[in-house]
């Protein structure tokens, strides 16, 4: 039953599919993702072209697009950070800002904020900021994803992924468009004009690499593709919108969610990666995206514990939870352009009577008897109705005949469909 109401919808519903600005978002990301394609030199154009391949006949894939599409400025955001090593140096912006972080963050907050705090170090405060910085900055996203998915209303990770990609990307055509360099910049070179030839720097990373005997981050940052990228923070843009997010699923964390955006930006300071001034403008980047996101959220309940019961299924299974993901009514949601829940669930209701009532008509416009069914007789049989059951009817189209009854044939095409048989619990959601 669930699947015939979801293959009698699924149609009906992307057919009147209304293209709007919305969609817009889908030229952008490609004609930068074209770009970075011209771009990259290694690999080279072979391998490219495959990839490129890849991807785009992953939309079409059942399973595998429910993750390449959602994720795909996230996708995008990281090509283009990988494609900013080779923008030739004529493309880019001739001046590089040296001084204007810092003279900002001493009119705004009196002093140099990250210089205060990156004065005093200490081998504790070092894996203390590194915690944060250098394992939960990358690590996080992949663990809340997963949280969500689980924890969350169906098609709060598509929005999550969404938000976080076009909040990084945003961050890095900022930070390639208006270059800036870091504090550890001024420790090393004081106020020297920069170019675009100075490789970076791990700044207060280089210690955890003493402490680890490795060469992990002195090795990274030395060959970052985009320098001069102190403004804004993405790593308090991350920080920040993963919080928010966090405080959408679980409210009562929002004090544990305040507490790691604090502790993100004294890492950074500490470890001389960014100005006050530019945590400050990766959170702004991060709220603004949470707030335009945050009119797709679907509409939590508190009385649901995991993903299965907006879909009114009690038992689960990993089997379940991947059945969901490509049959998700939610996805239709786009299509019916609104963020609220009963609205939509009246719109695919309506839809639901509108594709009963067509098949009404059309079974109507058929003769409204049904053809006897061919019956092939063995002797006994054929002897038996000669006898005296020819005033029965026809044992054909007898109820007790088995061959036809109202309630045993097979549906079909044809066969009208009725609204209230559209109470599977698969389409059963969460309504204010």
């Amino acid at each position: 039953m669930k699947n015939r109401i979801l293959n009698r919808l699924s149609p009906l519903i992307m057919a009147s599919k209304q293209w709007s600005l919305y969609d817009l978002q889908y030229v952008l990301l490609a004609t930068i993702l074209l770009v970075d394609f011209t771009l990259i030199q290694s690999p080279t154009l072979i391998p490219r072209l495959c990839i490129a391949s890849l991807l785009i006949a992953s939309f079409w894939i059942p399973y595998i697009r429910r993750f390449t599409v959602p994720a795909l400025p996230i996708f995008t955001w990281l090509i283009t950070f990988y494609a900013c090593q080779f923008i030739p140096i004529n493309y880019r912006p001739t001046h590089i800002f040296v001084n204007l972080l810092p003279t900002l963050e001493r009119i705004l907050y009196g002093a140099n904020l990250s210089e205060i705090i990156s004065k005093h170090t200490h081998p504790v405060l070092d894996i203390l900021a590194w915690i944060p910085y250098g394992l939960i900055h990358f690590g996080f996203p992949f663990i809340f994803s997963a949280l969500l998915f689980v924890f969350g209303p169906p098609g709060s990770l598509k929005v999550f992924g969404k938000a976080f990609g076009y909040m990084n990307l945003a961050g890095v055509l900022t930070q390639l468009f208006f270059p800036n360099a870091s504090p550890w910049y001024e420790i090393i070179y004081g106020s020297a004009p920069a170019d675009y030839s100075i490789p970076g720097e791990a700044g207060g990373l280089i210690r955890i690499d003493k402490i680890l005997g490795l060469s992990l981050y002195g090795s990274t940052f030395g060959t970052s593709p985009l320098v001069f990228g102190a403004f804004p923070s993405l790593h308090s843009g991350c920080a920040t919108i993963e919080m928010l997010f966090v405080s959408y699923l679980f409210p009562r964390l929002k004090p544990v969610a305040f507490l790691y955006v604090i502790w993100m930006w004294f890492s950074t300071m500490y470890l001389t990666h960014h100005y006050m001034i530019d945590l400050v403008g990766g959170s702004i980047y991060a709220i603004l995206s949470f707030v335009v996101a945050y009119q797709f959220l679907p509409k939590r309940n508190s009385k649901y514990s995991t993903r299965m019961d907006y879909f009114g299924v009690s038992k689960l299974s990993i089997r379940a939870f991947i059945y969901s993901i490509e049959h998700d009514p939610r996805d239709y949601y786009d299509s019916l352009a609104t963020g609220d829940e009963e609205s939509a669930l009246k719109e695919i209701h309506s839809i639901a009577v509108a594709s009963s009532n067509i098949a009404s008509s059309s079974s109507n416009t058929h003769n409204s008897r049904r053809p006897e069914p061919l019956r092939i007789y063995n002797l006994n049989e054929k002897r038996l109705v000669e006898e005296g059951n020819d005033d029965e009817g026809s044992p054909a189209l007898s109820p007790s005949s088995g061959y036809w009854s109202s309630t045993s044939e097979p549906s079909s095409p044809i066969t009208p469909y009725t609204p209230s048989s559209s109470s599977s619990p698969q389409m059963q959601f969460n309504k204010p």
